[in-house]
């Protein structure tokens, strides 16, 4: 009767188990690489910021043609421009407050909302109901006394209009 060899079995069973074991820590190794090049990605495209949301809310009240002599300090906008009939008049803009939402929309992933007081020759312009009371030169623009934007993350920049 012959006798099993029993090593031969043994080492092709070893064999397949190192091979396994190999293809084991491969798969891992992958996963890994890829879970870090996720959080690379994810944390290379810095969500938008409240300070970054007022300077391009203040971009685009300096971009409308009527407005003159733009300046601002901290959250106070001045300058001067047509209100009505009146060629020159002087205007403020307060900053009331800059909010930033996370959306879950494809393509606009925050909502950035401004809500902002508006003097003209020193007196409030108060809306009323959803009628702003400001020049239509600066709803064009998208900006008024409570209003929205939202983030482009491929031009890295808000969305007014």
């Amino acid at each position: 009767m012959p006798v099993p060899d029993i090593g031969r079995k043994q080492a092709q069973s070893m064999g397949s188990m190192m091979n396994l074991a190999r293809l084991s820590v491969v798969v891992i190794a992958l996963a890994a690489l890829t879970a870090c090049g996720a959080q690379e990605e994810t944390a290379s495209v810095a969500a938008p910021d409240e300070a970054g949301l007022k300077a391009s809310f203040s971009e685009q009240i300096k971009s409308v043609g009527l407005v003159r002599d733009f300046r601002q300090n901290g959250d106070e906008i001045t300058f001067s421009g047509t209100y009505g009939r009146e060629a020159d008049a002087t205007w403020r803009v307060r900053i009331d407050s800059a909010v930033i939402e996370k959306q879950e929309a494809q393509g606009q992933p925050y909502k950035g909302t401004v809500k902002s007081s508006w003097y003209v020759n020193g007196t409030l312009i108060e809306p009323r109901g959803t009628y702003a009371d400001l020049p239509t030169d600066f709803l064009d623009k998208g900006v008024g006394q409570d209003c929205w934007a939202f983030w482009d993350p491929a031009a890295k920049r808000w969305g007014w209009t």
